[in-house]
């Protein structure tokens, strides 16, 4: 059993700050007199410790940890088990589960230092040869907020809590000889309270039955166009599509099979042969969002409050993944031992290698035209829909040539003035031509396929009995092969005259779907020669 209390941290001098939307206030109150009454305008806060330096009147202050959340509970337990039946010496039965927890990154305290009201400024000690003459007046050197500019900003949750995760094994492992052991697991994993960044100013639907009142002007809204998003979003002052929250709401599943054949070292030779046959599931975008320790991921491209939404396979994910490992002692040649100097020339030789091969990574379909119902016109980022009729399977099948996928499979969610949003269920329609979240759900596809083999030859001479001279050819990627990354992925890829008036595409698809780069690098040789002693 462990025990694991992760207080939030604190900052001496109380230049922490972020932004509660619970304390949200779209404008001051005033008294009969005119007089400013209640608390601060705005949902930004301070530390309750930040010193008079830091210190800004018209912000409202919080505890010195600005996080509120502690988890007094986080208790990791741990249990494992082995166990031979019947006495054998061959068979062996193993299992365990435990509870593990994950600490964000130094990220987290990065963000709460550069939260309005703080600002983070940068300068360059680099010398320069310029103008010799100071211009008049002098440049503002420190940065002004200017009232009525929204911000772009990533804040953090003030109830963040601690990511941990449930992992669990069973396995067999059973001895083929002496030599030989072969092995089946199951692991499985749980991940509970990640971190990901959400968009939680995404704007509402407004229609005459369900009217948005904006909060600091008071006017009713019943009509959604792409220029009308930052009335209809819930906080004013900041905007629409970038204004990001880091929440502790992600979640993620890993299911796998895995199988293993170990030879021991005898007669020269060892060698590993691992397969994994796996699936991982989260639904927080970005390669280490699903391990809970990243603030940096990029907010999910669909409903930032629907979490099935954003769920898919996880950016990392590999169905199916092959790795040999190998080290052969070679054995001297019975020519050699006719003289000295052949039984130190064959002698101590060893090659070893590795040889990988997995399934493509998961391709992400994504479209930055599309959303701007939600996000307005300057910010919108979703996916496209499929076109009617069309699936995964039709997607990677009748693909034109040069490409990876049919890009004619995919339709821009384009919603024209006076039809109804989709998304909205049938309650509103749209006042002006925008787009839409696209139907495609996330990662989708599967990218190539991929493979590499490594290989070395080794040799060592002999000086004394503590001393040798070890000679090393290394090769990386040895047959050069090729290993292609995943295609074009942004339907914005399209040319706009190729996408007629309702989203489809109708001529040249552009890079949508192409294959433009390589994932790997060519073959490389590297010679060493070591004195070890």
């Amino acid at each position: 059993m462990r025990y694991e209390l992760d207080l939030p941290p604190y900052e001496t001098r109380g230049a922490l700050a972020t932004f509660d939307p619970a304390l949200y206030r779209p404008r001051m109150e005033v008294d009969s007199k005119g007089n400013p009454v209640g608390p601060p305008v705005g949902g930004f806060v301070l530390a309750g410790n930040v010193i008079p330096q830091y210190n800004l009147a018209e912000v409202q202050k919080v505890g010195k940890r600005v996080v509120t959340s502690i988890d007094p509970k986080n208790f990791a337990p741990r249990v494992g088990f082995a166990y031979s039946p019947f006495d054998s010496e061959r068979l062996v039965l193993r299992g365990g589960y435990g509870i593990f927890y994950s600490r964000p990154s130094a990220n987290y305290i990065r963000v709460a230092i550069d939260s309005p009201p703080l600002y983070a400024i940068s300068r360059s000690s680099t010398v320069r040869l310029e103008d010799p003459f100071f211009p008049l007046p002098l440049p503002d050197q420190f940065p002004t907020f200017v009232k009525g500019v929204a911000l772009a900003q990533v804040v953090f949750d003030r109830g963040i809590r601690t990511a941990y995760f449930n992992q669990y094994n069973a396995s067999v492992q059973y001895s083929l000889g002496k030599e030989l052991l072969v092995e089946a697991a199951y692991v499985g994993s749980h991940g509970v309270d990640l971190i990901r960044n959400v968009r939680i100013n995404q704007a509402s639907l407004a229609s005459p039955q369900h009217p948005i009142i904006n909060q600091v002007t008071g006017e009713t809204i019943t009509t959604n166009t792409p220029a009308n998003v930052a009335l209809r979003a819930p906080f004013q002052g900041v905007e629409v599509g970038n204004f990001q929250q880091v929440q502790s709401t992600a979640q993620s599943t890993y299911n796998s099979l895995q199988m293993s054949l170990t030879k021991r070292l005898s007669r020269g030779l060892q060698f590993l042969a691992a397969y994994t046959f796996a699936k991982s599931l989260d639904n927080a975008a970005g390669g280490s969002a699903s391990t809970g320790d990243t603030v940096d991921g990029f907010p999910g491209r669909a409903n930032q409050f629907d979490n099935r939404a954003n769920r898919g396979v996880s950016d990392f994910d590999r169905t199916h993944r092959f790795v040999l490992s190998y080290l052969w002692d070679l054995p001297r040649p019975s020519f050699a031992e006719s003289s000295t100097f052949r039984r130190l020339l064959f002698s101590n030789w060893q090659v070893a290698g590795i040889i990988t091969a997995m399934s493509g990574l998961p391709i992400d379909i994504v479209d930055t035209n599309a959303g701007s119902f939600y996000f307005g016109p300057n910010n919108p980022a979703s996916r496209p829909s499929w076109v009617p009729g069309a699936t995964r399977s039709t997607a990677m099948s009748n693909v034109p040539p040069g490409y990876f996928f049919n890009p004619l499979a995919f339709v821009r969610p384009i919603v024209l003035a006076g039809q109804v949003i989709p998304s909205s269920n049938g309650t509103a329609t749209a006042g002006a031509n925008g787009t839409d979240f696209g139907n495609v759900g996330r990662n989708v596809l599967r990218g190539p396929r991929q493979t590499n083999v490594d290989f070395s030859i080794i040799s060592r001479f002999p000086i004394s009995e503590s001393k040798n001279i070890e000679f090393r050819a290394e090769f990386f990627n040895l047959f050069n092969h090729v290993n292609f990354a995943n295609p074009i992925s942004n339907f914005n890829a399209v040319p706009s005259t190729s996408i007629n008036s309702t989203g489809q595409i109708m001529g040249d698809p552009g890079d949508f779907g192409r294959i433009i780069s390589t994932s790997n690098n060519p073959r490389l040789i590297q010679f060493a020669l070591k004195l070890n002693f």
